[in-house]
């Protein structure tokens, strides 16, 4: 291969060409070549002249058109310490020497393309061939995976084939193998069976011998061990009848003490709970006050402060002025004695209702002459509390007795003016908010607050016996339930003339619903829980027909409610035997409406 190095303009001054130099041969040269350099030195410049010579060219001379140059003067490379010894030498022989020298060390140093090229193209062939090799190979390494996959399941069938038919054989030879032990073992009973009958029929027949002679010497024993025993036993029943007075007496004063410092915290529990919630949900309302008051809305506080001011309206205008007013008195208690005694008479037919119903509304609303306002008042309370008396005690008695007396009390609210008021606050005083629902505040309706927990209690609905001491939570929770009853049953009454008042239409429902479940300290209580209860097995099953998919998200809350609790420790319906009880038929109840609406 030839070698050539390029030219590049030089900054040195041009060097004039020699007209008397003449143009030598190769042989020539090669004798001229030296100039008086070392071995080493002619020995390189005749190798490049040698090569020259092969491909056929001449050197040619130095002249301006092919000496070599250099770019600047800080190109040129150093002399040879050697060539100082050469300065006999002319300058144009030595200039051509350097030139050559300069030449042939340019060339070394030349960057060929085609070499790069090739050099490249054979490291992409190779990264090619080295690519193909590994896909080849993952190929290759993938398919032998796929057959010992294949080969695998293959042979697992085959082993699981054969296992099923070992297994089939075994149960085969098991069962004729327990089909023979069982004959033997039937045998072998009936053998042992006989032998036994004749040996205890022996044994029997030595033992009445026997048995004659010690029934008697027991009898004579057991003569005087029991006079012996009963003396005992008097004098240890007369013992252990003063200790257990004296621990009776001892478990009754801890249980009264236990019993009222649970009822304390309880209580105190309560109140904290109820103040806690209270505040947040004041802060809930303030936010959305606007928006109630421009859609309408009341919350369950305000409804309650109404109630409560609706039952002062009912005592301070109606009865208690009509007891103290000796002219108004007897009109007033016979109608009220006609109340009582037409509720009584109610039965679960539709004639009987609309009778009962007419008589009514005839007694509160004379053809004759009207009553007077005060007398009018105090007989619409007497009514609602009839009717939610008969509610306390039959509905808690029978569920289906609600049937009629909503009837009756739906009729009454669809023609009597003013009753829908009383009636909801006769039903606030005798079942406290849970008509609502919502917490007992810490102030009345005028700003006034409770004496004590005493009152507090009355104001929830716990009533007082003879004696003046409170119910028990057992008898208040079915009081409670009763009345929720008769009141969700008049919700369930579709009107048929005007609409009644907005705490007994429909839409209530939800409303109580969603009060219901915004209020985590009734929910945590038993009561809460079984008016829960009341009010899906009243209207849960029409609450779903009504208002479909949302209803579904409300009874989702309540069954979450009734599995995982109310959250911060708190379960629905507490951790009484009866609130587990309610929470338990809560459960159902949601379980058994959405099996209905599906």
């Amino acid at each position: 291969m030839r070698f050539t190095a390029p030219r590049s303009p030089s900054s040195s001054p041009e060097r004039k060409p020699n007209p008397r130099r003449k143009r030598t041969s190769s042989s020539q040269r090669r004798r001229t070549s030296t100039f008086g350099l070392n071995s080493s030195s002619e020995s390189d410049v005749d190798e490049v002249v040698d090569l020259e010579s092969d491909s056929g060219e001449s050197v040619p001379e130095s002249s301006d058109s092919d000496s070599f140059c250099y770019g600047s003067e800080s190109e040129i490379p150093p002399l040879p310490s050697k060539q100082k010894k050469l300065s006999s030498r002319p300058s144009r022989e030595q200039n051509q020497i350097d030139d050559t020298i300069a030449a042939i060390r340019l060339r070394t140093r030349h960057h060929d393309p085609y070499e790069e090229w090739e050099k490249d193209m054979k490291k992409d062939s190779l990264r090619a061939a080295r690519k193909n090799y590994n896909d080849s190979e993952a190929h290759f390494i993938h398919y032998q995976n796929q057959r010992r996959i294949e080969d695998s399941k293959r042979l697992a069938a085959a082993f699981k084939q054969d296992e099923m038919q070992l297994i089939q054989n075994l149960d085969g030879l098991r069962l004729q193998q327990q089909a023979r032990e069982k004959t033997l073992q039937e045998k072998l009973a009936e053998r042992n069976e006989i032998l036994w009958k004749r040996i205890e029929a022996s044994i029997k027949l030595e033992q009445d011998k026997e048995q004659v002679k010690l029934d008697e010497q027991r009898r004579v024993r057991d003569e005087a061990e029991k006079r012996r025993r009963e003396e005992e036993e008097n004098t240890r029943r007369e013992e252990q009848r003063k200790r257990d007075a004296e621990e009776r007496k001892r478990r009754e004063e801890e249980g009264e003490k236990r019993k009222k410092e649970e009822e304390e915290r309880r209580l105190r529990e309560e109140k904290e709970a109820a103040i806690q919630e209270a505040k947040e949900r004041e802060e809930r309302l303030k936010s959305e006050e606007e928006n109630r008051k421009a859609a309408g809305m009341t919350t369950s506080e305000e409804d309650w402060k109404e109630a409560r001011k609706n039952l002062q309206v009912v005592k301070t205008q109606g009865t208690r002025l009509v007891k103290a007013t000796p002219t108004l008195k007897p009109t007033w208690s016979s109608a009220r004695r006609a109340i009582t005694a037409k509720i009584g008479q109610l039965t679960n037919d539709a004639e009987t209702i609309n009778r009962v119903s007419s008589q009514l509304v005839e007694i509160l609303l004379p053809i004759n002459r009207p009553l007077p306002p005060p007398v009018y008042t105090a007989l619409l309370s007497a009514l609602a509390k009839a009717l939610v008396l008969q509610a306390e005690t039959e509905i808690t008695a029978e569920k289906r007795s609600a049937i009629p007396l909503a009837e009756v009390t739906f009729n009454c609210l669809e023609r009597l003016e003013g009753f829908s008021e009383v009636l909801f606050a006769k039903i606030t005083q005798r079942i406290g908010p849970w008509a609502l629902p919502c917490p007992i505040p810490e102030k009345d309706f005028d700003d006034r607050p409770w004496k004590d927990n005493q009152e507090v209690r009355r104001i929830q609905g716990f009533r007082s016996g003879e004696d003046g001491v409170l119910e028990t939570q057992s008898q208040y929770t079915d009081r409670v339930k009763g009345v929720m009853r008769l009141y969700l049953s008049v919700l369930k009454i579709t009107p048929k003339k005007t609409p009644l008042k907005k705490m007994f239409q429909l839409p209530r429902y939800w409303t109580w619903m969603a009060r219901l479940l915004g209020s985590k300290t009734l929910l945590a209580t038993a009561v809460g829980a079984e008016v829960l209860f009341v009010a899906l097995e009243v209207l849960g099953a029409d609450a779903l027909q009504i208002w479909g998919y949302q209803f579904v998200k409300m009874l989702r809350v309540i069954y979450d409610a009734s599995t995982e609790g109310l959250g911060g420790g708190k379960v629905l319906g507490g951790t009484t035997p009866d609130g587990i009880a309610a929470r338990a038929r809560v459960k159902l109840e949601v379980e058994s409406i959405m099996k209905g609406g599906q």
